[in-house]
């Protein structure tokens, strides 16, 4: 059965107090399919119709995609049969998309269509729905309670609630898409959660294997080690020192990777990062220098992660240094924070080097490949996990100076001497 008449809309103040309560019951609901039945349903209430219908129009703009009726049953609809595509009466607002008032629809010569079990209908209003990018449906109204046909206000205010439906929908699809693409992320960081933990499983086995047997040929050799036992030695360190910064990067991503926080001395830490790359200092004959305000500096943060990013820093200044160079790292100290410069006397960068030489694989051309792979991406997102960050100064053919900053004190607040 069809739902009760409904009473006559009221007076025009009444109409506009409905329209508002209306409109903020619509934009108070984000999923579509609810937003187009509240449409339709206070549509209805508002301008006072025995029946309401809303057309979402398909992506060519030539007939309905979804359609939604107000004032029939669940069961009068199934007798219906499936929804209107937008011809006859319906399609004139599809070509033409103004306001169109019938007092009888059935006069009209668009006025066909109708299938079997669909209730006779007389006086018609008919408004587009316009969004910001041109129109996005219409909104159809039949058989006027309280009078024979739609009068000017009837439109005036139908006209503002498409106004009000065509925000609500726009809104509805935003939120929707937005939602969307928010599963397919989570799916994607599923897939590469997935993928890291294969390669630290699968690829560090094999890796370790190779580099143990590499290692052990090259320390039994002694000098006179074979060059392709070296070679094999140096690309798997290389390899897995990738492998460790991608898992590490992966892990900051997540949000999973936190400091261990202790106390430590700068100037120490500093000396244990240059212990690890003196071996490829000295095959170039790379002086390493340390310049520190105070030797006795003091802070608490993670010296595993300072001395990660340090031997990074270090690592690319001596592969960038010419021969003989000298590679310096300069120490300072405020009360809140700690800095480090390490400055070599290599190629330089140039500003277009410098503005994606923390981008993950980012790479200069193929002679001045600083800044390939990881290192320098997961560096910085590491100074920034200590409270601190990671830039460059620097000009090409006069050296360059990468600046550590971290936060001199994490957590509780340093032990005094």
């Amino acid at each position: 059965m069809d739902r009760p008449k409904a009473q006559a809309a009221g007076s025009r103040g009444e109409r506009l107090e409905k329209l508002v309560r209306a409109g903020i019951r619509i934009y108070g609901e984000h999923r579509l399919e609810r937003v187009l039945q509240l449409i339709v349903d206070c549509a209805r209430e508002v301008i006072g119709a025995r029946y309401a219908a809303l057309g979402i129009l398909n992506r060519e703009r030539t007939g309905l995609a979804q359609f939604v009726a107000s004032g029939l049953s669940p069961a009068r609809q199934r007798k219906i049969g499936p929804p209107p595509k937008g011809r006859g009466i319906l399609g004139l607002l599809i070509k033409d998309p103004r306001p169109l008032r019938l007092a009888d629809l059935t006069k009209h010569p668009a006025s066909y269509g109708f299938p079997p079990h669909h209730p006779r209908m007389h006086s018609f209003l008919g408004v587009p729905i316009v969004g910001r990018g041109g129109p996005i449906g219409n909104l159809y109204l039949t058989e006027k309670l309280g009078g024979a046909e739609f009068t000017e206000e009837d439109e005036s205010i139908a006209v503002l609630l498409a106004g009000q439906a065509a925000a609500a929908v726009e809104n509805a699809r935003l939120h929707e898409e937005t939602a969307r693409l928010l599963s397919e992320l989570r799916a994607l960081q599923q897939s590469r959660d997935r993928f890291y933990a294969m390669i630290n499983h699968e690829l560090r086995n094999s890796l370790t294997a190779v580099y143990g047997w590499a290692d052990l040929l090259v320390r039994r050799a002694g000098p006179d080690a074979p060059r392709a036992a070296r070679e094999v030695y140096e690309c798997a360190e290389r390899t897995l020192a990738l492998l460790n910064d991608l898992l590490d990067l992966s892990k900051l991503d997540a949000a999973r990777l936190e400091p261990v926080v202790r106390d430590a001395e700068a100037n120490q830490l500093a000396q244990e990062a240059i212990r690890t790359v003196e071996p490829a200092a000295q095959g170039k004959e790379i002086k390493i220098e340390i310049s520190a305000s105070d030797p006795r500096i003091r802070c608490r943060t993670d010296p595993q992660r300072v001395r990660q990013i340090l031997v990074n820093l270090l690592s690319n200044a001596v592969r960038h240094s010419p021969r003989g160079e000298v590679v310096t790292v300069e120490i300072r100290a405020t009360d809140s924070r700690l800095e480090y410069r390490v400055i070599d006397r290599g190629e330089g960068l140039s500003e277009e080097q410098k503005a994606t030489i923390f981008e993950a694989f980012a790479a200069g051309d193929r002679q001045e490949n600083r800044g390939t792979g990881l290192g320098l991406t997961l560096s910085r997102q590491l100074a920034r996990l200590l409270g601190g960050d990671l830039s460059v100064e620097s000009e090409k053919g006069h050296g360059a100076t990468f600046i550590l900053q971290i936060a001199r004190s994490l957590g509780k607040p340093l032990k005094t001497s």
